[in-house]
């Protein structure tokens, strides 16, 4: 079997899921073709990307597409009607045309690499091409709904019951998501499936675990924005604060709100206790200088969109008391 990867970009330094999956699948004998219908926005690597076998195919400039769109209208390989629907019924803004036309080229790519089956992650602009896609070449595919994409990025739930509708199967990552995704999708309910991210143990070495009486450390990883919900770390650390509790909080990540977020820190008074390591600095912080001293690691979330969940917990992998 040979299977294809269509991402709306890729790689990207938060998405690790995305490349401990690839690399998996590789581990294991399965032949991979990635594409990817935008470039990184950042040449900044995970040094394990140098460990995946498979290249990843860029779509062309739209300007170049259009040249494949009118071969297409001329060979009958358009896929005029679905084009057309789409624009009645979802809006010019949708940009049906250009999810068609990104179409032709994967659709010609993974035929051309024997590739039997497709899987789309996040429930996005790549997942909407993904009908295109099947329509032009009959590939199937399958889709890994996240949170964000169907819950607020793709903004159309008509849409996303297409997606789901034309999908073999549909995973998501979180007991909630998946729930959530059957109450939107009745109709493709018993496909949808939770299937929980992994991590690669090989690559955390055996915990040290921290002498007795030491001060408690917090860890937390992710993009610094809204709804990830460290706002709210930092007020649960100023509330830890206020109770007399000695402690130490790394968060890890980087984003638009690093400096609103290191200003709240400031401001409470929470410098001697809490801590940032950007994105850059990861790979490195997180293996050899914090989870093999971590005890208990956090993650916060909140969102208008979605039900605001707090979890703390023990890491529990081989060597580490839970």
């Amino acid at each position: 079997m040979r299977l294809g990867y269509l991402y709306s970009r890729y790689p990207v330094i938060s998405q690790t899921f995305c490349d401990t999956e690839m690399l998996a699948l590789e581990r294991i004998g399965v032949d991979l073709e990635i594409g990817s219908i935008y470039p990184p926005l950042t040449s900044l690597r995970h040094e394990h990307i140098s460990r995946l076998r498979a290249p990843v195919h860029y779509a062309p400039p739209q300007k170049i597409l259009r040249i494949w769109e009118e071969n297409a209208k001329t060979t009958g390989t358009w896929p005029a009607e679905l084009v057309n629907r789409h624009e009645q019924k979802y809006g010019r803004h949708m940009k049906a045309e250009q999810r068609a036309r990104n179409a032709l080229y994967f659709a010609e790519l993974f035929a051309r690499g024997g590739v039997n089956h497709f899987h789309v992650h996040f429930a996005n602009r790549a997942a909407h091409t993904a009908l295109f896609l099947k329509t032009i070449s009959a590939i199937p595919f399958s889709v890994t709904a996240h949170g964000q994409d169907f819950m607020k990025d793709l903004g159309n739930d008509d849409l996303l019951r297409e997606i789901c509708a034309g999908a073999e199967f549909i995973a998501a990552e979180t007991d909630y998501s998946r729930d959530l995704l059957r109450q939107r999708c009745p109709d493709s309910a018993s496909k949808i499936h939770r299937v929980y991210n992994g991590i690669d143990l090989e690559r955390f070495p055996v915990p040290i675990l921290p002498p007795a009486n030491s001060v408690p450390r917090i860890v937390t990883v992710g993009r610094l924005v809204t709804f990830k919900g460290f706002e709210q770390l930092i007020d649960a650390c100023a509330e830890l604060g206020r109770r007399g509790v000695d402690f130490i909080c790394e968060i890890i990540g980087d984003g638009p709100l690093r400096e609103n977020l290191q200003a709240k820190i400031n401001k409470l008074n929470l410098s001697a206790f809490l801590r940032s390591c950007k994105q850059a600095m990861f790979s490195c912080c997180l293996r050899l200088q914090i989870v093999r001293e971590q005890a208990t690691f956090f993650q916060p979330s909140s969102w208008k969109r979605c039900r605001p969940r707090v979890r703390l917990f023990q890491l529990g992998w081989p060597g580490f008391p839970n």
